[in-house]
């Protein structure tokens, strides 16, 4: 990982887009961000997209903005995401994920960067610095038809590559504690236990980072006291249901098993559930975290992002 951040150090100093691989959780935003802060464009945007979250009728409105009546329900002007990020960073994540009509434009624009707004008459300048993420291998994307090879070959000026968390063992306890800190603040700290601590660095952790931070703070949620110790990481149920991409009836009963919070059901596979058991689920997790948004997000095994939309479209609020 020190090899990894002296080489941000070196590319951040230059305007070449960056394409940043890594296996999901293992930090690629978290990099992208570090070589904008390290960059000249520093004191200016960072607009991070999640490309793979956009509906595809969406895409060249929320990337390029649109004119007041450009269509039905265009009310008022609003910026894309090229001008939010004007003489910044605008950071594609997911890349992969963007249909073929998308990329298209998206050449274009970083061909002549230019860019017109839905309904405008006139392109705008665009004066981005593009860094891209995937944790798939774009060249075997591109073999298959689903991406590009110009497009391919824009983004791919310089590589950088995140190593697993599992080719990083060694790193598990110095994260372990800056995690811990920042969920538990102050000097009230828990300690993880030894048999606990083996047992974090000889898991695989197919989720890296992300799934490190899920499993402390659900620790946390168990734990009884000052320790966290082995039992509090329920790693039996967690290793069965990560292992797999779809959850059988035994699964889901396993899941749910494990984490059981004060006897509130909180399952790792929340998109399973019906849309009225997960209304009730995210009402109980709220309320279970004091309407911490981030925990009860991590209680359910979602994203923050996941999460807000979700309560949007099942009209959840927080209370007065």
């Amino acid at each position: 990982m020190q090899e990894v951040r002296d080489r941000i150090s070196k590319l951040a100093t230059g305007t070449a887009p960056v394409a940043i691989y890594g296996e999901s959780g293992s930090g690629k935003e978290l990099a992208a961000r570090d070589i904008h802060a390290h960059s000249p464009r520093a004191g200016q945007p960072f607009i991070a997209v999640n490309c793979g979250a956009i509906p595809e009728s969406l895409m060249e409105a929320e990337f390029f903005g649109y004119r007041r009546g450009a269509f039905t329900g265009a009310n008022e002007e609003r910026q894309g995401f090229f001008n939010a990020a004007h003489r910044g960073t605008l950071f594609l994540d997911e890349v992969s994920e963007l249909p073929l009509a998308m990329q298209v434009k998206l050449l274009r624009a970083i061909q002549e960067w230019r860019g017109r707004k839905l309904g405008a008459q006139r392109e705008d300048v665009i004066d981005v610095r593009i860094l891209s993420a995937t944790h798939q291998n774009l060249a075997s994307v591109v073999g298959r038809g689903s991406f590009r090879q110009d497009l391919y070959f824009r983004l791919q000026v310089i590589l950088l590559s995140l190593p697993p968390l599992r080719a990083r063992r060694e790193d598990i306890p110095l994260l372990c504690d800056a995690i811990l800190r920042r969920l538990v603040p102050g000097a009230s700290k828990p300690v993880i236990s030894e048999a606990a601590m083996e047992q974090l660095v000889t898991y695989d952790f197919p989720g890296n980072v992300r799934e490190l931070e899920n499993v402390l703070e659900r620790a946390l949620a168990f734990s009884a006291g000052a320790v966290i110790d082995r039992h509090d990481l329920h790693f039996e149920s967690l290793a069965r249901t990560t292992s797999i991409g779809v959850f059988s009836s035994s699964d889901m009963a396993a899941c749910a098993s494990a984490y059981a919070v004060d006897k509130v059901v909180l399952p790792v596979c929340l998109p399973a559930h019906p849309a009225s058991v997960e209304c009730d689920l995210i009402r109980r997790a709220l309320q279970q975290t004091r309407f911490n948004r981030s925990r009860a997000a991590s209680l359910l095994g979602i994203n923050l992002w996941q999460l807000r939309y979700r309560m949007q479209r099942l009209t959840i609020h927080d209370p007065d």
